[in-house]
Order: C-alpha cells, then sequence, then structure tokens
C-alpha cells in the first residue's frame, strides 16, 4: 500500500464558482480535505506534508482541464472532450 499524498498549498487566491478568497487548500489524496485562511501554522508542518507557496496565485481546487485537440488536417486525438471531461 502507498503512502498517503498529502500537501498543503499555502496563501493562494483561491477561486470557487460563487467566490475567491486568500485561503489555504489541504489536499489528501486528491481530495480536497480544508479550506481556510491559516490551516497551519508557518514551520509547523508535519512530517510528510508538502507545502507549496501560492502567494500571489491563482488556486482553481477541482478544476478540470478540458483542453483537448480536435481533429486538424488530418490528425486525430487519442481523447475528446467527453473523454477528458468524465467522472473516472
Amino acid at each position: 500500500m502507498a503512502a498517503p499524498s498529502r500537501f498543503l498549498i499555502r496563501g493562494g487566491r483561491v477561486v470557487n464558482d460563487d467566490s475567491s478568497q486568500v485561503a489555504d487548500v489541504l489536499v489528501e489524496d486528491g481530495v480536497v480535505r480544508a479550506l481556510g485562511r491559516d490551516l497551519l501554522p508557518p514551520g509547523d508542518a508535519p512530517a510528510g506534508l508538502r507545502v507549496l507557496d501560492a502567494a500571489g496565485k491563482l488556486v482553481l481546487p477541482g478544476g478540470i482541464d478540458t483542453h483537448t485537440q480536435f481533429p486538424f488536417m488530418g490528425s486525430r486525438s487519442v481523447d475528446d472532450f467527453y473523454q477528458r471531461t468524465k467522472d473516472n
């Protein structure tokens, strides 16, 4: 069994569908577990927690990259919009 993946995105502008705020985002195994200001005091990260400084950056939790290549000059992509955005 693999060790859990844990990281904290600290101090970015978190943008949701209805608002934006400067906050931290705690992610465990690919799932957002907490969102709020100062979730962890600076310099107090537990072992195994990766801390990413997002000050001055936008954070889009749960965002989906829908970029796909459409057929062009005879080329064909291995995926399409449906494949890239479906829930696995």
